[in-house]
């Protein structure tokens, strides 16, 4: 009987590779536990598919073990190269406290990871299994994008219903019928199709890498399901529609609403086989595993066999079979020890709102209780009383929602101002804490609040001091009601150094400080609401322009902006580690 020998280079490219992947995992630990607890366990992301994600990319390793093994030749210092920029926006995502940036590094750093060890030719068959990973990224931060695509799947609702002779009036994000017993249904985020074509994409890709030949067949297929899912969420809508005419919107908006994704998606995965069968006929049919395996192994054997030309190849190549772990380790050790990040005091930001020259002022209170949510205004909260007058509850100057769902180091003012004409301007300033979880846009908390979202836009103000103040602004209507009144609602953000009307600035400014200059930024979140849009006309943003340039010295006395750095502010030291 005879034994094979196991070379060297094999042995140590196997030691390599779960050394540094050991490393990796390690670094990965808050990735894990806020994929496992903060995404996949959280029924707001709808991300209960990622659970599989993983599985089916080891399913995939195992399927094509013949081929890797064939593919496997020597250590490839391109690889090696190509691991540094993972590793760089790793440090950059752990350090600037945005996981989602350590998420995609981590996925980089295992597919170079495999390069380094195993050459080119492996990589290659590797790129899909590792590349399917992303699918276990959380997609909340596209909901800029599903405001657009809940108008659509409105829009064509709406058109459908019409042309069967069903009257529907199409506000906003929200549907309204009046015949029968009526209905009122809004379009939100589960229903606009965003979070299907993410569980689609998913299972679509999979689908047409078994089982497409080509590589035109198998991105036309994945191209597929963005309109199978929107084509799916459509029918979905139409249906709860139909079911509320014929049953009454207790029956359509309870038990059907519930369990109609199902089977709505069913029919989008059938659709997804029957275009993969009309494109693997068009692209020349499906692929076959001796295909496959012929292709794979010629190329595997090829490098492999070039690879032992030269003795001084062989010696060198184990060079990054040693640098690999090393480069790992430094990174794991780094982020271990990286000193702690300071947080800056939010002193830029006044104590309370106060009055303004013109306005009347009010402070809303709200009651504690869930079965009341009373709120009523006080001209001083020094005479804010300690029970609700209708229930007796607790009354805070917060929400109950806010003190349920904000870390306790968050800071918010409140305030309502009334001008001569009538006009309402209500203003709400967070200031987050340690956490980035103390600031929500309002595209993610209105349509929980009964809000629908029509439209939504950034508008640059001209303020009295000569300053340009951005700020985004949205029409929102009540879908309590059929009303056509459309209300103004606008954000921005501002730090002790500049204002930004872009979420994802914020962000990005928020990562930079934490990564490299070691600071916690303190933003401030101003949220403006009044009766009617901001820019509706020339006089109401000069109404706008007007009440702005009474708020911002007021709430920012010490100035803020680009180029109006109000100096070094007071640090607090935090003693958590990055």
């Amino acid at each position: 009987m005879r034994i094979s020998r196991i070379s060297p280079l094999r042995i140590f490219q196997a030691v390599s590779l779960a050394a540094s992947l050991a490393i990796l995992l390690t670094m990965c630990r808050g990735v894990f536990l806020w994929l496992a607890y903060a995404v996949f366990l959280e029924p707001r992301e709808d991300m209960a598919h990622g659970w599989f994600i993983p599985v089916f990319t080891l399913a995939l390793f195992w399927l094509k073990r013949r081929e890797l093994k064939a593919a496997a030749g020597t250590p490839s210092f391109a690889g090696l190269l190509l691991t540094i920029p993972g590793i760089f926006f790793f440090l950059v995502g752990s350090l600037g406290d945005q996981l989602r940036i350590s998420h995609v590094a981590a996925i980089w750093l295992l597919w170079t990871l495999l390069y380094a060890v195993y050459g080119r030719a492996f990589a290659r068959l590797a790129a899909f299994p590792v590349a399917f990973l992303l699918f276990t990224m959380p997609m909340a931060f596209l909901d800029f994008f599903t405001v657009k695509l809940r108008i659509v799947i409105a829009s064509l609702s709406t058109f459908l219903l019409d042309g069967l002779g069903i009257p529907m009036t199409r506000i906003g994000t929200g549907l309204y019928c009046p015949i029968g017993q009526g209905f009122n249904l809004d379009v939100a985020d589960p229903c606009s199709g965003m979070r299907s074509i993410f569980a689609l994409a998913a299972l679509t890709a999979g689908y047409a890498y078994l089982t497409q030949k080509t590589l035109r067949g198998k991105w036309l297929l994945f191209a597929c399901s963005i309109p199978l899912a929107m084509l799916g969420n459509l029918a979905r809508i139409f249906s709860i529609a139909l079911v509320a005419v014929a049953f009454g919107s207790k029956t359509a908006l309870g038990f059907y609403h519930d369990y109609s994704g199902y089977v709505v998606f069913l029919v989008a995965v059938m659709a997804m086989v029957a275009v993969g069968e009309a494109i693997a006929r068009l692209f020349g049919g499906r692929a076959t595993k001796n295909e496959t395996e012929k292709d794979t192994l010629g190329k595997g054997c090829l490098r492999h066999g070039k690879s032992q030309i030269s003795n001084l190849k062989f010696k060198i190549s184990f060079v990054p079979l040693v640098l690999l772990p090393l480069l790992f380790a430094a990174t794991a050790i780094h982020i271990r020890h990286a000193p702690p990040r300071v947080q800056e005091s939010d002193s830029f930001v006044a104590q309370s709102l106060g009055p303004l020259d013109g306005y009347t002022v009010r402070y809303p209170v709200f009651c504690q209780n869930e079965n009341c949510l009373d709120s009523i205004e006080l001209e001083d909260l020094a005479d804010m009383p300690e029970k609700c007058p209708k229930c007796g509850a607790k009354i805070d100057t917060r929400s109950l929602g806010e003190n349920d769902l904000l870390p306790a180091d968050t800071r918010i003012l409140k305030a309502n101002y009334y001008d001569v004409l009538g006009n309402a301007w209500r203003v709400s300033i967070v200031v987050n804490g340690h956490s980035r979880m103390s600031i929500h846009r309002p595209e993610i908390c209105l349509p929980a609040q009964g809000w629908s979202i029509e439209n939504g836009s950034i508008e640059t103000f001209r303020l009295d001091d000569g300053e340009n103040l951005s700020m985004h602004c949205m029409d929102v209507r009540s879908r309590s009601s059929a009303s056509t009144s459309r209300l103004g609602h606008g954000y921005f953000f501002v730090n002790p150094r500049q204002k930004a009307a872009s979420h994802l600035r914020r962000i990005l400014v928020s990562v930079r400080d934490r990564a490299f200059a070691g600071r916690i930024v303190r933003w401030a979140m101003v949220t403006l609401s009044s009766e009617e849009p901001f820019a509706s006309s020339p006089t109401r943003r000069e109404q706008t322009e007007e009440f702005l340039s009474a708020l911002m010295p007021m709430a920012f006395p010490r100035g803020t902006g680009e180029s109006g750095d109000p100096g070094t502010p007071a640090i607090e030291r935090n003693a958590d580690k990055p």
